[in-house]
């Protein structure tokens, strides 16, 4: 297996569906009080070619390469976070990494982590001074993952039934 990251392009749009229906399921099934079923893409193409389009964002996706053929296994989703309006926060860029998704067949194989070294270089390309996520709770295995990699809690967002 070689895997290469690139930016997405506008080729890949049925890949990049794909991946992001497999992201939905899995979320609809870990966090059923916070995600729902839908009919349709939860993404439009029009939504994803801003986000191509956009010097802030972009979505780089993996893809295994053998021989002549490649097919894409994986994305992330790279996207600004606005400025804090406080004035007392200290001003910063920063790129949140707001989904990493990888293939359920090619899972355990590096390619998380692959995606996950470019959008650090992409980031830094852009000035950024921190990388940001969000993992719930329920996903420990995401949370291990990301603190492999350097990733530590900065904030815990707690929430409660009204």
């Amino acid at each position: 297996m070689s895997i290469h990251v690139r930016p997405a392009v506008l080729g890949d749009e049925q890949a990049l569906g794909a991946l992001f229906a497999e992201l939905d399921a899995v979320q609809c099934r870990a966090r059923p009080d916070f995600f729902r079923p839908f009919d349709g893409p939860a993404r439009t193409w029009e939504q994803v070619g801003k986000w191509l389009a956009g010097p802030d964002s972009t979505v780089l996706v993996a893809e295994d390469r053998a021989g002549d053929e490649a097919a894409v296994i994986g994305l992330a989703l790279l996207l600004p976070r606005p400025p804090s309006p406080f004035a007392g926060a200290v001003p910063s860029k920063v790129v949140v990494l707001d989904n990493l998704v990888v293939r359920a067949d090619r899972r355990d194989r590096k390619v998380g982590a692959k995606l996950v070294a470019a959008s650090m270089e992409w980031a830094r390309g852009r000035g950024a001074s921190h990388v940001e996520l969000g993992v719930h709770a329920v996903n420990r295995h995401a949370l291990r993952f990301y603190e492999r990699l350097g990733f530590n809690v900065s904030v815990h967002w707690m929430s409660r039934a009204a």
